[in-house]
């Protein structure tokens, strides 16, 4: 026990001290610089001299991790900082006491010995030239934009920008969002982007939920217009100035049904369109309009060379210089065919930039929709990774201006088997960041506002949806006069993936009859939405299901034929109480029950001898038959994080399987509160992936975090519960610390609590 006590002392010492001991290790290295210093100007030629100066050499190039200091809680890179400088210092008194046994001499130093001064090529980031603010077709526009929106002239109460898809209008928008935002001109900025399917129930839940985090109860669309106008009304009486931003509007929508007919007094509105006359019939008025057209020849010449490399405008490269003009010239000014090239050539040989030029060149484009739709093409076709193109196609699948959750593309690629030579949960998720990211830079895909989210362009959206590949896909918004009817008009072959958004009807679609379906996401639906029960008879393909936001209960028959399941998700969905049925889908590899509402999980659940990973969050006061644990052989994930103070009831049986199942786990997420039923001998050796709180509860996840993981302990106990269960294992893992402990016996040292 006081071996364990002093470890633990020592590892918190580690994040707790990690100023100190830094700035205890820069005072030391400055004067023992000092001395390298002496000692390079002065003393004897010695294989002793030389030696020391390469070891000082090398304790420098080795305290360079010091040179960014991490935020406050940032734990693992503090943790981590204060474990690399703890050592130094003795290593430093080590030189010291070498360097008073060197003869020191005024001998003049060989001249053969001066080193060079040169620190090589830089290894930083270029800067992308030519954003939105560097050209002046752009400038002009966004100052008068933003001198309307700042205005108090109630001529300039609702503004447009509007152009063609990719010429830059969300881009402008963002940049207009965060200045006003930036200067405080409203005390409200509430954003929503409606898209060429606009919902109008959605529109007016998104609004309520920026201006009040509350979402709305009436069911009629005039109902809840009532209540935001009243709302409205009231923030305006108090003189609270709101910017509504409607982005990528398609067709005109009744103002009148979002609360904001007429417009109450320090109300604007901030629309982006590619069709001017939809923001006219709104009633912007013609000088409030902002067109942004396509850059002109310099200025795409400016953005193109500012990504593949400054340095080729200035003719270090004549012959790419001439070929990327021509590229240039083929995109017809448009910024986002222009930004996919140029990232797909950066670093890239001349033989690549004359096939980007040819494939321009030799297709018969007919105008700027067929070059970005070539543009595209050959982005992904230059994709170097087969994953990488199966997780763009995967992307392509879900609605417009969709925040994706990277973690739903994981668990899908791997119920898809999209992933090659990966092996476990782990391998899996990485590839997929992996994959994320070669998108970003390969401009087919953008960084979210949400946390743990990517969102795809709507044009490079259409692209992926095209069927230009042997993976036949369909999206789908569903309406209320699409309730009954045909699913897609006129379609011609089977597809292979389909996604569902059933906002608003009450019927599923009648033809629903894909014999070669193999994944299938159903999003939200209402309690009045009636699920046929034949529709997976001729599915027996199918991979992945996922329903998200259902709220009709799913019956055990609609299970029935999907026996080749691998990862089934349900969330927020309403199900029967007895789920024993889903013992029964023996392929299955991943079960996600979260936010579902499910009391108990039965013993059949430990018949899924495959099941990898299981997802209990939000799953309150649940119950979990014994057995259920020691049967899960190959569980590599658990995630059983509660909410309302309403952990998981654990018995005597499940705690004794928990802890045997816990030396095999990578990722776990559990809640421990005080209780005679709780394991006490959890292994953490293995975890990698992890948010464990002990004694008290894990907080609630903001909007923008919800899809996002942070290594995170949260502690409230006594030390030696602390060090029996061996946690502070995990902390050099740890990004996230909240810690308050009693009784520190044998640290009393450590006069602090993080909290």
């Amino acid at each position: 026990m006081e071996y364990f006590a002093e470890e633990l002392k020592k590892r918190l010492g580690f994040l707790v001290f990690s100023t100190e001991y830094v700035e205890d290790m820069k005072k030391k290295l400055d004067q023992l610089n000092h001395i390298e210093k002496d000692i390079q100007e002065n003393g004897s030629e010695s294989h002793r001299k030389r030696k020391w100066l390469e070891d000082v050499k090398d304790l420098n190039e080795r305290s360079n991790f010091m040179d960014e200091a991490p935020s406050f809680f940032n734990v693992a890179k503090r943790y981590k900082l204060g474990k690399q400088s703890y050592g130094i210092p003795e290593e430093i008194k080590d030189l010291e006491d070498r360097e008073s046994k060197i003869v020191v001499t005024h001998a003049q130093r060989p001249l053969a010995e001066v080193g060079s001064t040169s620190t090589g090529p830089s290894t930083s980031a270029p800067v992308l030239m030519g954003t939105q603010n560097n050209f002046k077709s752009r400038d002009s526009i966004y100052k008068a934009a933003l001198e309307s929106l700042q205005s108090n002239d109630e001529s300039h109460k609702m503004i447009a920008l509007c152009g063609m898809g990719g010429v830059g209008k969300t881009t402008m928008m963002e940049q207009l969002k965060k200045e006003v935002g930036a200067s405080n001109s409203f005390h409200w900025v509430v954003k929503v982007v409606l898209g060429e399917n606009t919902d109008v129930i959605a529109l007016q839940r998104a609004i309520a939920k920026y201006i009040d985090s509350e979402d709305l109860k009436e069911e009629a669309i005039d109902a809840r217009a009532d209540r935001l106008q009243k709302k409205f009304e009231e923030m305006s009486k108090q003189g609270k100035k709101t910017l509504v931003i409607m982005d990528d509007i398609w067709s005109e929508v009744d103002l009148k049904d979002v609360g904001l007919s007429p417009l109450p007094n320090g109300f604007k509105l901030l629309f982006t369109s590619r069709f001017e006359n939809v923001c006219a019939r709104m009633g912007v008025k013609t000088d409030s309009v902002f067109k942004i057209r396509v850059l002109d020849e310099a200025e795409a010449k400016t953005l193109f060379f500012g990504i593949v490399g400054p340095s080729m405008l200035d003719g270090d490269e004549p012959e790419l210089q001439k070929i990327g003009a021509d590229i240039v010239n083929k995109c017809g000014g448009l910024p986002i065919a222009l930004k996919t090239i140029a990232k797909s050539l950066i670093g890239n040989i001349k033989e690549a930039w004359q096939e980007t030029l040819s494939n321009l060149q030799h297709e018969d484009l007919q105008d700027l929709n067929d070059i970005v739709h070539k543009v595209f093409e050959m982005s992904y076709n230059n994709l170097k990774k087969e994953d990488d193109k199966s997780i763009f196609l995967l992307c392509g699948l879900y609605p417009e201006d969709f925040d994706i959750p990277i973690e739903d593309l994981m668990r899908y690629g791997w119920g898809l088997n999209l992933f090659t030579k990966v092996h476990t949960l782990r391998e899996a998720r990485r590839r997929t960041i992996v994959c994320v990211n070669n998108l970003i830079q390969a401009n087919l895909l953008t960084e979210s506002d949400c946390m743990g989210c990517v969102k795809m362009h709507d044009l490079v959206r259409v692209f992926a949806l095209s069927n230009f590949s042997k993976v036949k896909q369909a999206s789908i918004v569903c309406h209320d006069n699409m309730s009954g009817q045909p699913l897609i008009k006129n379609a011609k072959e089977s597809y292979d993936r389909v996604l569902l958004k059933c906002t608003g009807i009450s019927k599923f679609p009648v033809d629903f009859n894909y014999p070669n379906l193999s994944l299938l996401i159903v999003m939200d639906g209402n309690d009045l939405l009636k699920f046929p029960q034949h529709i997976y008879e001729n599915t027996e393909k199918l991979e992945v299901v996922c329903y998200d936001n259902i709220g009709i209960p799913l019956p055990s028959v609609v299970f029935e034929h999907s026996t080749k399941l691998r990862p089934l998700c349900l969330r927020s969905c309403s199900l029967i109480e007895d789920i024993s049925f889903l013992g029964s889908l023996s392929n299955l590899e991943a079960l996600s029950l979260v936010d579902c509402g499910i009391r108990r999980l039965p013993w059949k659940i430990g018949m899924l001898k495959k099941l990898k990973l299981l997802d209990l969050t939000g799953c309150v006061d649940l119950r979990i038959d014994d057995g259920v644990f020691q049967n899960l052989g190959s569980l590599e994930e658990l995630y059983m994080r509660a909410y309302y103070y309403s952990p998981i009831r654990f018995t005597y049986a499940n705690c004794d399987e928990l802890e045997i199942l816990s030396q095999k786990l990578f990722a776990l997420e559990l809640e421990l509160f005080k209780s005679k039923t709780q394991p006490k001998h959890l292994s953490f050796e293995n975890l990698e992936r992890f948010r464990i709180s002990i004694g008290c509860r894990l907080d609630e996840l903001k909007d923008d975090e919800i899809h996002s993981f942070r290594n995170t302990i949260k502690l409230v106990g006594e030390c030696n519960e602390l060090v029996e269960c061996k946690i502070s294992d995990l902390f050099e893992k740890t990004e996230e610390l909240h810690l308050k402990v009693n009784d520190m016996n044998h640290v009393e040292n450590l006069p602090w609590q993080v909290v």
